[in-house]
């Protein structure tokens, strides 16, 4: 077959006979490539018209048109046929340029050509080479690029995907850790307190969503880029063996676009910035929290302090609570020893000086001890 398309190509263009023309010393040519060489004839010739040389045995040839040269209909039907066979399955034809076969390497583009693309096409004034050239210079190429690129691929990608898989892996086992103290500090308490439990919890549960929307974008980036490195290592691996020159050149060509759409490709960061609120989060603080700072608890804000929402009711319910504790407790003993205004007055010392540090909470105490008074007397 070889042999035969080298009959079935015109010396000019080096491509298969376009609509050939036999001249009268019997060789042949296309008629667009004799078309070209008899206008340049033409134009060089001011004074006289110049005979027409075949471009192969130089036999002069009167320059009466190229259109009243014989038409080589055998020659023609032979390479329609070639055409519609296709030549081979390993012989690769051009996409601009139907049915001809990319028997040249262009220097300049690094890329297989056809006939028509080198001497009428985009590849005009390039340099070109032979497959053979071209088949041993890409194949020393392609061993240093593919080293290259898989020092490239393990030493960079595959370390920045462990880098940001083990750091979400430690965020969110903190996450998990200080969720775990959350609820095992709110289950010791009562009922009341759970719906502080369930928004701290709530909260966690975003923070946790936030480190999911910050790295699981970054790592399917990642794992993308991967799967195209894949991609480009199973093209090298199935054609690095490939003792064909034009096949091997062709996919020369795919696996060095597709590297360099891969080196392009920006990687994400390996670190990124943590949550403040994770930041400023210590549940160590908790220990020294009573029970009645309870409600004092929540995610630190961006300045790393608690938010104190305790209000004013809690106070006044507290004041209630305390003294109705006296009244059951100590109230037996001071109507027994006689000692009635004499405790009254320590115990109402003490709740004044407790009531100094409660915010608008003097009136109230008044008011709770008139109340105390008016019982004690009642009972006496």
């Amino acid at each position: 077959m070889e042999l035969l398309e080298e009959d079935l190509t015109c010396p000019i263009c080096c491509s298969l006979f376009d609509d050939p023309r036999v001249l009268p010393c019997s060789h042949n040519f296309c008629k667009k490539c004799l078309e070209g060489i008899l206008e340049g004839t033409v134009r060089n010739s001011l004074w006289r018209a110049s005979p027409f040389k075949c471009p192969t045995c130089r036999k002069e040839t009167s320059a009466t048109g190229v259109n009243s040269l014989q038409v080589n209909y055998s020659l023609k039907g032979i390479v329609e046929k070639y055409n519609k066979i296709k030549i081979s399955p390993k012989m690769p034809v051009c996409k601009g340029h139907l049915g001809q076969p990319l028997n040249i390497f262009c220097l300049t583009d690094m890329q297989l050509i056809c006939g028509i693309c080198a001497t009428r096409g985009d590849h005009t004034k390039h340099v070109f080479c032979s497959i053979e050239d071209a088949y041993a210079q890409e194949r020393d190429a392609f061993e240093s690029l593919f080293q290259s690129f898989e020092t490239w691929r393990r030493g960079d990608a595959l370390s920045r995907l462990d880098t940001l898989e083990t750091s979400k892996r430690k965020s969110l086992q903190l996450l998990t850790r200080d969720s775990d103290k959350v609820k095992e500090f709110f289950e010791k308490l009562q009922h009341t307190l759970d719906q502080k439990k369930n928004e701290i919890l709530s909260d966690f549960e975003t923070m946790k969503l936030a480190v999911m929307q910050a790295y699981d974008p970054e790592i399917n980036k990642l794992n993308t880029i991967l799967q195209e490195q894949r991609m480009a290592f199973n093209i090298a691996e199935a054609f690095k063996d490939v003792s064909e020159p034009i096949i091997f050149l062709q996919q020369m060509q795919e696996f060095r676009e597709k590297i360099k759409v891969i080196k392009e490709t920006p990687l994400p960061p390996s670190n990124l910035p943590t949550s403040p609120l994770m930041k400023n989060f210590d549940t160590s603080q908790w220990e020294d929290i009573k029970l009645v700072d309870v409600d004092k608890l929540s995610l630190p804000q961006d300045t790393g302090t608690f938010i104190s929402k305790i209000p004013w009711s809690f106070y006044q319910l507290f004041v209630v609570v305390l003294l109705f504790s006296l009244l059951v407790f100590f109230g037996p003993t001071i109507f027994l020893e006689g000692s009635l205004f004499d405790e009254l007055t320590i115990w109402k010392d003490h709740l004044s000086n407790f009531s100094s540090y409660l915010t608008k909470s003097a009136d109230f105490v008044e008011q709770s001890m008139f109340y105390w008074e008016q019982v004690c007397f009642y009972k006496t």
